[in-house]
């Protein structure tokens, strides 16, 4: 390839394949050059002489480049006179064009070795020498091709093990403080467990698993600190430490206890009139000034435990057979301090009412449903069956679908269609206006801005009647999908006319608990995490514990790797679990008026481009220790990859046939125009032959049916993933 390959890294290549004839022990140790005398240098640990840096052949017959991974290593140029031989002065560098009379831009791009399409060379070139701005890299998934799997499932403890059933609302959080940093950072699931025997009502074990792979963080086994299994739980950073805490309730269910990140009891309320029950408590900064508080129904707590104020009446609660109070911290009113709404009272942040009404408690949401100018927003009350919208302002209902009003339209409820559970806000059908979802006995129904209902789907809940449901737009095509799991069926409905999308067995008695939609393994993609227990006789399956789906085909987009308590919408928290001090009303943002609802990442088709480069061989002791390949895996899009990216190693092009030798992994995080160096251990290669060696990122074995690399990872080009090293050899004196 004559000069064309100068664009390899210098600051990583020099040493990776010189060789030291010496015996071993006189080898010189050494950590950096310094250590070495004047005529070597420090290559993996020991000192190799500096004769073996001078590019093409080493001593031993490997191949080492000589140049910049930056692209520093290619002759600069002012016009075509300062370049020689066939190179071409293009972006102010002398560079060898590879001819390819098929040289395609965009996913066409089939260039190797790192290189990329130049339509106006007729050929491909180092990547490099690319213009600024990059260009474009986007993936935008197929619509309809909805495929769902499970990626991991936790259901059999080794610390309490008899504590495996959850029926609660997960949360999905950063436990290390990390979040957003350089480092690569995988949240948590949070949940509530609790022992079949003694079912749900007490001494309940908190756990924390790692989110991409379910194991152990910690379980709180002390019986000093259970938790009330039922309750929901709130994770947020509430002393201002950047580190989040976890707040639900106390066993019994009557006041709330917190832990720090790692499990570590923090404080307990001993109030015995929290009635938290079955309900969650809400993290927010309430008044705009110190610590976050946190919110239990019509109660403040601080941020230490101390209760700020408790009032006995309404809390946001449509549970008739025990406490379930799920009232919503919002500045409603437009005066820089949050409101405590519940379905039949305001309360101002110190505690005053600020407006009541007889029309009954119920469980809330907060969006704009109505669109006036005055951008105030309306509350969603779910009352005994009844469900309305009323002014923020004074209480007023705007529009009232009465219990038999929903009996007279809906088949599904027959009696009747339940108390209802809390109710979710989202824009369903892509109109540009938000509509509002409610699950019930034996049906799911959604409702336009206006009170109409547009569509009603069976369902199965008639042990509580009161679950939840989140929205998430899975495929970035501006109409959220409806993911809903009752007794015994996970389910996901288009959001425009509630078409069952997927369907998957599940089991829950059901409490007041919904599927959450956070990235929880930081891959880039949502993921749906669901609790379960096996408690319900009707189940055909059971099953208990935690499980988590992504999309088998990596089509769902991004978005945030948290969901930190049941009364979520996205401002009220930041992705790092820091609660903001004045938090934005979510109404007004452009995309967030919703309640329980995701938000897909910033730039929401950004896709990964990943290239490979062949770097070079070392022999070494070929015949007894065999060839070490490398070559340097590159992102040349615009979204990072988490670590763990295959890579496999060809012998021959596998694009027409050819041996796979083996498959290595990234380790690091990759982050746009970012790299890692991978290398392979050719243990048994054949003796004084000439071998190519291709090495293709994001691949587990080659897809002979497509043609291109099986790999997990949706890309802007699939094609340019294929590098190589020319002319691999073990000679028979190595």
């Amino acid at each position: 390839m004559g000069r064309f390959i100068r664009f390899l890294p210098i600051f990583l290549l020099p040493g990776w394949f010189a060789h030291c004839d010496c015996d071993d022990a006189s080898r010189i140790t050494c950590a950096v050059d310094t250590d070495c005398p004047d005529d070597m240098y420090c290559q993996d640990g020991f000192c190799a002489p500096i004769s073996d840096q001078d590019g093409g052949e080493d001593g031993d017959g490997g191949t080492r480049p000589d140049y910049d991974l930056d692209g520093g290593g290619l002759p600069l140029c002012d016009s075509q006179d300062d370049c020689i031989g066939d190179e071409v002065c293009f972006n102010g560098r002398c560079v060898e064009v590879i001819p390819n009379p098929d040289c395609l831009e965009g996913d066409g791009d089939d260039c190797e070795n790192d290189a990329y399409c130049e339509p106006s060379l007729d050929g491909c070139i180092p990547w490099e020498v690319h213009p600024f701005p990059p260009p474009e890299c986007e993936y935008i998934p197929p619509p309809g091709q909805f495929t769902p799997i499970e990626e991991w499932v936790w259901e059999n403890p080794v610390e309490a093990p008899e504590w495996d059933e959850v029926m609660m609302t997960p949360v999905v959080v950063d436990l290390t403080g990390q979040m957003g940093g350089d480092p690569f950072v995988i949240p948590a699931v949070v949940f509530n467990t609790f022992r079949k025997d003694l079912e749900y009502e007490q001494d309940g074990v908190l756990r924390a698993v790692e989110g991409h792979t379910g194991n152990p963080i910690f379980s709180v086994t002390d019986p000093r600190y259970y938790t009330h299994p039922v309750s929901g739980i709130a994770a947020g950073d509430i002393d201002g430490d950047g580190r989040v805490e976890l707040v639900t309730g106390k066993n019994g269910g009557r006041d709330l206890i917190c832990f720090e990140d790692d499990g570590t009891f923090k404080w307990a309320t001993d109030t015995n009139s929290l009635s938290v029950g079955w309900g969650c408590p809400a993290i927010a900064n309430i008044d705009g000034q110190g610590d976050p508080e946190i919110v239990m129904g019509a109660a403040v707590i601080n941020s230490d435990g101390s209760v700020r104020w408790r009032h006995s009446g309404p809390r946001g609660d449509n549970y008739t057979a025990g406490p379930a109070p799920f009232s919503v911290p919002a500045d409603v009113d437009n005066d820089g301090f949050m409101e405590i709404v519940t379905g039949s009272k305001l309360y101002a942040h110190d505690g005053s009412e600020i407006w009541s009404t007889s029309y009954g408690d119920g469980f809330v949401a907060v969006a704009d449903i109505s669109g006036h100018a005055d951008q105030l927003p309306e509350i969603v009350v779910v009352n005994h069956g009844n469900v309305r919208v009323q002014s923020s302002t004074n209480g007023e209902p705007l529009w009232v679908r009465t219990s038999q009003y929903l009996i007279d339209n809906i088949p599904e409820c027959d009696p009747d269609c339940g108390r209802l559970g809390p109710p979710t806000v989202a824009d369903f059908n892509g109109d540009g206006r938000p509509e509002i979802g409610v699950a019930g006995v034996d049906v799911y129904i959604v409702f336009s801005g206006a009170g109409d209902i547009l569509w009603h789907v069976p369902a199965q809940d008639s042990s509580s009647n009161v679950t939840g449901s989140a929205v998430f737009d899975f495929e970035g095509d501006g109409r959220a999908e409806v993911v809903y799991a009752d007794e015994v069926s996970l389910k996901v409905f288009r959001g425009s006319d509630g078409t069952v999308l997927y369907q998957q067995p599940h089991s829950s008695l059901t409490a007041c608990e919904y599927p959450v939609i956070a990235d929880v393994d930081s891959d880039h993609n949502a993921e749906i995490v669901i609790a379960q227990n096996t408690l319900i006789d009707s189940a055909p399956q059971k099953f208990k514990g935690i499980r988590v789906f992504g999309d088998a085909k990596d089509n769902w987009v991004d978005t945030r790797a948290i969901w930190n308590q049941h009364a979520y919408h996205v401002t009220n928290v930041n992705e790092n679990g820091t609660i903001p001090q004045n938090a934005a009303q979510n109404w007004k943002v452009v995309g967030l008026n919703n309640f329980r609802q995701n938000i897909q990442g910033e730039g929401l088709f950004d896709a990964p481009d990943l290239t490979a480069l062949g770097l070079g061989f070392d022999p070494g002791k070929c015949r007894t220790e065999g060839i070490r390949i490398r070559a340097a895996i590159f992102n040349r899009g615009r979204q990072e990859v988490a670590p763990g990216v295959p890579v496999s190693f060809y012998r021959g092009d596998p694009r027409v046939g050819s041996v796979l030798l083996g498959t290595e992994h990234t380790t690091i995080r990759l982050k746009p125009s970012e790299h890692e160096v991978v290398s392979f251990l050719w243990a048994n290669p054949p003796i004084d032959k000439l071998f190519d060696i291709y090495v293709v990122a994001d691949d587990q074995g080659w897809n002979s049916v497509n043609n291109q690399p099986s790999g997990q990872n949706n890309e802007c080009r699939e094609q340019n993933n294929i590098g190589f090293i020319k002319d691999v050899i073990c000679k028979s004196e190595n």
